[in-house]
């Protein structure tokens, strides 16, 4: 279960989740090892600010160089006994250029998609909601 709150609510964000958009097509990476699409996204490293990550892991999983980066909802995952599992903070990324993935990327390509694969690592419903609202929210109060 998750709780979603204004972006910049809450603390300790260990997790950060990029919805980018490029020339109005969705980005999504596809994943060596799970062989599947995903949006890009990962861990706050220690010591690293969630933007930081936000910028780290959309450069290393997208080869994203130049790219506008909006905080638009934080989110706490609980456990099933309601206990705090995680936290997170999703942005909205416009990406406005690319270069190629370094060779030891954990992903696989870069794809861009009107209308989202099949083929994603999570629940793909979801993620369509969760990139429209990314992108509702930033058009609204940002762009």
């Amino acid at each position: 279960m998750t709780n979603d709150f204004i972006a910049g609510s809450l603390d300790n964000i260990g997790f950060v989740c990029i919805e980018a958009k490029y020339n109005g097509k969705w980005v999504l990476c596809f994943h060596k090892r799970r062989q599947k699409w995903e949006c890009p996204g990962g861990h706050v490293e220690k010591g690293e600010s969630p933007l930081a990550a936000a910028k780290r892991e959309l450069y290393e999983e997208t080869g994203a160089t130049e790219f506008s980066l909006i905080p638009v909802w934080d989110y706490e995952v609980l456990d099933d006994r309601g206990k705090l599992h995680n936290n997170g903070r999703v942005y909205f990324a416009e990406i406005k250029s690319f270069e190629s993935l370094s060779a030891d990327s954990e992903m696989k390509q870069v794809g861009f998609f009107d209308i989202l694969p099949e083929n994603v690592t999570y629940d793909r419903d979801n993620m369509i909601e969760m990139m429209s609202r990314a992108e509702r929210y930033a058009l609204a109060h940002y762009l």
